[in-house]
């Protein structure tokens, strides 16, 4: 409660987090969010391969598991875990404090949507920022997330049409499997960070440089062409 006015109260007092030293620095508390977060939001992505193939499910279940949790930790873990690094990396390269909290509400979500409608509604957390950042800076944060996506989208997906044409084993068409999967992913969260909405990145790159922001979403949309609706 706050108490009555006075010309003589003194003034609020105001905490905030220890100034940062050089280089990147990880404390426990957000790794083990972050972990919490990744394999929250994988275990919901495997949802939603067993509600795809209930019947290879039910026959074999640890099988199935086996296969399709690791593809979805492949996914989340590039296309989520490095996307919010990366915004930690160059906010310290800035001298801010940076540090990834989870959201469990939105992870609860995802277990939700996912088993409901076989939708999955990401909202793992985000990585929060403390201090003065200019206009410029708080744009090259927030492309860094999206931009490392779309690297590795790339990357990912380099490897897969290097590699298809020879996948004739199981373990060469799981390969692949998991190489397309977590370059698609990693395309399609690109895209959708750069949507220029508060509190999405794309919002934060639009205000700073709308070049930058064209030129981010433009690769966006061509890797989630190729990555997602090319191969279907």
């Amino acid at each position: 409660m706050r108490g009555p006015y006075s010309d003589y109260a003194a003034p609020p007092v105001y905490v905030y987090p220890d100034r940062p030293k050089p280089g990147v620095h990880f404390s426990r508390t957000e790794l083990v969010q972050l972990g919490v977060a990744i394999l929250a939001l994988s275990a919901a992505f495997t949802i939603l391969y067993v509600r795809s193939d209930l019947l290879l499910f039910g026959q074999n279940p640890a099988f199935f598991l086996a296969i399709y949790f690791p593809a979805s930790l492949l996914a989340v873990g590039t296309g989520v875990g490095l996307h919010e690094i990366m915004h930690k990396v160059v906010a310290q390269r800035y001298g801010l404090w940076a540090e990834f909290r989870y959201n469990l509400r939105g992870l609860a979500f995802a277990f939700i949507f996912a088993a409901a409608i076989g939708f999955l509604y990401g909202a793992p957390g985000a990585t929060w920022i403390s201090g003065a950042v200019t206009k410029e800076q708080n744009g090259r944060i927030s492309a860094a997330g999206p931009v490392t996506n779309l690297v590795i989208s790339a990357v990912l997906y380099a490897g897969f049409l290097a590699l298809m044409p020879r996948a004739s084993s199981f373990g060469g068409l799981l390969v692949v499997l998991y190489l397309i999967q977590a370059a698609s992913v990693n395309a399609f969260l690109a895209g959708f960070n750069m949507i220029p909405v508060m509190p999405l990145d794309g919002a934060k790159v639009w205000a700073w440089n709308k070049a930058a922001y064209l030129g981010i979403a433009a690769i966006a949309l061509a890797l989630i062409y190729v990555t997602v609706f090319r191969q279907g």
